[in-house]
């Protein structure tokens, strides 16, 4: 009688397996460990804003001696190391404060794409057919649609809602154009799997379809669609760094790196106040960059065509 692979059987060892993979990686890798430690301490200065930051957000010093009433526009100093705005509003504790905006919005437009994506990339791939011909040509127009021009559209129609609407808006566009991005991986490695002889010995033991998609199909294809995920979270960052630079963005008094950067972009003496841009620009740019040596870091070493290049050579 032909046995499952007890590696295939359930979705534990295999976990274990993509852990010890990771790990690996990340001490090889240097990329990885690069980015690792950038997303590291910017979600730790999200977790403790409240402890790390000097200042509340949007609070408006005013000790920043008789050159500079009210504080506003002061350059760095010891009371105010990245300078302040032209509200007299601490630079460094709007940054610090912004990473969260910056992260629920990522992980939000992330979590919407992968719980729609995978799915229906699932689905797609094993039953084939006409469902699967649907799916693709959804999944093919939806992919053609730029996600700054559907994040305008519903910015527009939600901003009357307030910030908690804008940033539904944001995820949510991202989203969508990242849906069939985990389509495609997932249907793509679900047409493999689903011929391998662990399938055909679960279904000839009486195995129902949803424990064969479950327990067998859905763990061995999640690996590929994980280096998706920190290009899903950098779309999401800079679509929402483009509504804000367009002023359809968070709005004040929120700390939003994006709404800082257009915010100072208006001023007419910016050249003279480069603080006021240089810091929030840096850490949209700082978590870019960070997400985006992880996604090719991870790229390199889940995706199937690459690692079996890689082999053959």
């Amino acid at each position: 009688m032909v046995t499952i692979p007890k590696t295939q059987r359930t979705s534990k060892s295999n976990f274990k397996g993509f852990i010890s993979h990771f790990l690996e990686g990340v001490r090889q890798n240097k990329s990885l460990a690069i980015g690792g430690l950038l997303l590291g301490s910017i979600i730790f200065m999200a977790i403790f804003a409240d402890f790390i930051a000097p200042y509340h957000y949007a609070e408006m010093s005013n000790n920043c001696g008789s050159e500079y009433p009210n504080c506003r526009y002061s350059p760095p100093s010891p009371q105010h190391l990245f300078g302040t705005n032209l509200l007299g509003q601490d630079v460094l504790s709007r940054v610090i404060h912004g990473s969260r905006v910056a992260l629920l919005i990522a992980l939000s437009a992330t979590i919407v794409s992968i719980s729609i994506g995978v799915p229906i990339g699932i689905l797609s791939g094993y039953f084939g057919g006409k469902i699967d011909r649907f799916l693709t040509m959804l999944a093919d127009a939806i992919y053609s649609f730029p996600s700054l021009l559907l994040a305008i559209t519903l910015a527009i129609y939600l901003s009357i809602f307030g910030n908690l609407k804008i940033i539904a808006a944001v995820a949510f566009s991202t989203a969508v154009v990242y849906i069939p991005s985990y389509f495609r991986v997932v249907r793509s490695q679900v047409l493999q799997v689903k011929n391998e002889i662990y399938i055909q010995a679960a279904k000839s033991m009486g195995a129902g379809t949803l424990t064969i998609l479950l327990r067998h199909v859905t763990p061995n294809v999640l690996a590929a669609s994980i280096a998706i995920i920190p290009f899903n979270m950098t779309e999401a960052i800079l679509t929402n760094a483009g509504l804000a630079f367009l002023g359809l963005g968070i709005q004040p008094p929120a700390a939003d790196w994006g709404y800082d950067v257009q915010d100072a972009r208006a001023l007419s003496k910016v050249r003279n106040y480069p603080w006021l841009i240089f810091f929030p620009g840096l850490m949209i740019f700082l978590l870019s960059f960070a997400l985006s040596l992880i996604g090719d870091s991870l790229n390199d070493k889940f995706n199937p065509l690459i690692r079996k290049k890689f082999n053959s050579k």
